[in-house]
């Protein structure tokens, strides 16, 4: 089955602060809640909704924080995406989610899952990156310095009106191979591009949630922290900081992966998915459909 990845032009279902947003639901099921990161948008995990539609109802969405034509009226930054989860959860109506959150939209799920647990089924991360309850210090600005040396020339290139240049650096970095942008399959180049103008709004954020290690220690749901063996030191020692400090979660470090797994091997990133929606209690229960539209029927 092909999976299509072109520019969503469905009716946005509903409005989160004024900003409409368009989702995608894969099979049916217990709900699963697929969020992208930086540079993404509904399109980015549909292979992988796809692959988990014989089990669960998979949805995506293009997170209205990150939208490239209309974003909220809150504040952009993780504490403004919390509160449009929380949103985009109680607007699907489909009771507490599996939210399987990858890169920016992982410090969110977190604090959802703390704050709002009655929301949350299941929490998956794949690599969160703010540093804000990783304790030991020189682990922390490890993190920091990590983040300038990839994302930096990112914002300069930026800055300086060079929104093409910016892309295939902040991609290059992420995948932590020079020209791995450009060289990227059609599909994958459009939605970088169709979304390279929301880097204004992540160089212009808020001040991430301050959760700390006693926060984190709050989730009792089930939780699943993982990260590629090859991704970058700011991914690497947030995820594993994440791991340890959630009571009970699974910790997996995933061979010959990096950041970009998601995109790169929706197959075998679905099949991480699964394994933890499986732990989770998650099953198939009705026959499997599929939608491509923004409605839930």
């Amino acid at each position: 089955m092909t999976t299509d990845l072109s520019i969503p032009t469905e009716r946005p279902v509903f409005e989160i602060e004024g900003a409409a947003v368009p989702f995608r639901s894969h099979g049916s099921g217990q709900p699963v809640l697929l969020t992208h990161g930086v540079l993404g948008d509904l399109r980015s995990l549909c292979p992988v909704a796809s692959k988990l539609s014989h089990m669960v109802e998979a949805i995506t969405v293009t997170l209205p924080a990150l939208a490239a034509d209309a974003r909220p009226s809150r504040p952009f930054g993780t504490a403004g995406q919390r509160d449009d989860l929380i949103d985009l959860i109680r607007s699907l109506g489909r009771g507490p989610v599996h939210l399987v959150a990858w890169s920016y939209s992982a410090h969110a799920a977190i604090a959802v899952a703390i704050d709002r647990p009655d929301l949350v089924r299941s929490l998956f991360l794949y690599e969160p990156g703010f540093p804000t309850f990783v304790e030991d210090a020189a682990a922390r600005d490890a993190v920091l310095d990590d983040m300038r040396a990839a994302f930096a020339p990112v914002e300069e290139a930026f800055a300086r009106g060079d929104p093409e240049g910016a892309l295939r650096l902040a991609i290059d970095a992420a995948a932590q191979a020079s020209g791995y942008c450009d060289a990227q399959p059609d599909e994958i180049r459009a939605i970088h591009r169709d979304t390279v103008q929301t880097l204004g709004a992540i160089f212009a954020q808020t001040p991430p949630i301050p959760l700390g290690p006693q926060d984190l220690g709050r989730i009792g749901c089930p939780v699943t922290v993982a990260r590629g063996a090859r991704t970058r030191a700011c991914y690497a020692i947030v995820s594993d900081a994440a791991a340890r400090l959630v009571p009970g979660a699974d910790h997996i470090v995933v061979p010959d992966a990096g950041h970009l797994l998601p995109e790169q091997k929706p197959a075998r990133f679905a099949s991480l998915v699964k394994a933890h929606l499986r732990r989770a209690g998650a099953t198939a229960t009705r026959p499997r459909t599929e939608s491509g539209t923004g409605d839930a029927n």
